[in-house]
């Protein structure tokens, strides 16, 4: 499956990125797992998911 993104306001188009493999429950114990978001100087995005259950987490840079 091919995701098409929107374009910006300077007509530049940028592919959506596809994070369901990310946003799902925990593969431990089952529980949906929090997500938040830091964006850096450089503009890259950092994705943690935590699971408020069991304790388990991981970083996913964009």
């Amino acid at each position: 499956m091919r995701l098409i993104g929107m374009a910006d306001k300077k007509g530049k188009t940028t592919p959506v990125t596809d994070r369901t493999i990310f946003d799902q429950k925990c593969i431990t114990c089952g529980t949906w797992m929090q997500r938040t978001v830091k964006v850096g100087r450089n503009g890259i995005g950092s994705f943690t998911y935590f699971c408020p259950e069991c304790g388990l987490s991981y970083t996913v840079d964009e």
